[in-house]
């Protein structure tokens, strides 16, 4: 009889303007502006390979429906990132964009400042260091309220039963 084999998630990372894991300041980011979030330091135990990712925002004006946010991923093997930008801070230009891993983007679906707008995906990381990459797309600013934008990744390793 074969084993079954199940995911067994852990606990997920937080990229926040405070309060989590790691820096990831959005508040008021601008129309065409990216932000860097820091990197973290995965370490050099074991860890998952497989993430499941999730992106959430506020608008501090009504965005037009099908405008995107775009999110990458970026890493590092602690000499060289992916983009040299630094850790929370701004997108220095969107050529910054080319060498980082695209995620996915979040499609604003509702013209409305009220809802926290979400979008979730998958990540094969397999680096030591790695985080996250917004980049605003919109013609609209994000909101102002740190507690209104973040990223997480939460590990999915396998487990066999």
């Amino acid at each position: 009889m074969a084993n079954l084999v199940y995911l067994q998630p852990g606990t997920a990372l937080t990229w926040l303007a405070s309060g989590g894991d790691n820096l990831l300041t959005l508040t008021s980011l601008a129309a065409t502006s990216g932000r860097n979030g820091a990197l973290d330091d995965f370490g050099t135990a074991a860890v998952a390979r497989e993430y499941a990712w999730r992106f959430w925002c506020k608008f501090s004006t009504t965005p037009v429906v099908g405008e995107q946010i775009e999110i990458y991923w970026r890493t590092s093997d602690g000499t060289s990132p992916d983009n040299d930008d630094g850790g929370d801070v701004a997108l220095s230009s969107t050529d910054k964009l080319r060498n980082l891993i695209a995620l996915g983007a979040l499609v604003v679906d509702e013209a409305s400042t009220t809802p926290v707008f979400a979008c979730s995906g998958y990540l094969e990381h397999t680096h030591r260091y790695g985080g996250p990459v917004i980049y605003n797309a919109t013609a609209d600013a994000l909101s102002s309220t740190a507690a209104d934008h973040g990223f997480s990744i939460l590990p999915v390793p396998y487990e066999v039963q």
